[in-house]
């Protein structure tokens, strides 16, 4: 009984995928972000432009804009709106076939959820280069 029912979830898993990878990647970002229960999550590039993400839309897209920008320290002693964004989030650098891409989170359990995306944005960015 048991393995017809796993049956069934592979079968109805490998619907939701898609070819096309920006979809692949939403939906990899959106199972990741529920999974882990990570209020939002961005995937950008190297200038911070949001790619894909999960979430709030505005969240996701501050998520990218800081994402290139590192977490040295200023020399100000008044926080900036980029103390108060970055605080909580989580940055993983990756390079996808030589492109530098960042994946960033919020809440939740970042660790588990950004490397999940981590590798799966290797497979689908990757897969969509070589497919090019």
């Amino acid at each position: 009984m048991l393995d017809v029912e796993h049956a069934g979830l592979a079968e109805e898993r490998r619907l939701e995928r898609s070819d096309d990878p920006l979809i692949a990647l939403t939906r990899l970002l959106e199972s990741a972000r529920r999974s882990a229960e990570i209020e939002a999550v961005a995937v950008a590039d190297q200038t911070g432009i949001l790619v894909a993400g999960s979430g709030a839309a505005e969240l996701c897209d501050e998520l990218a804009a800081i994402a290139p920008l590192g977490s040295e320290p200023a020399n100000d002693t008044v926080p900036s709106r980029l103390d108060v964004l970055s605080r909580g989030a989580r940055v993983r650098r990756l390079s996808v076939d030589g492109v530098e891409v960042f994946v960033s989170g919020r809440g939740g359990n970042l660790g588990e959820g950004l490397a999940q995306i981590a590798e799966g944005c290797s497979r689908i960015l990757g897969r969509a280069r070589s497919a090019r």
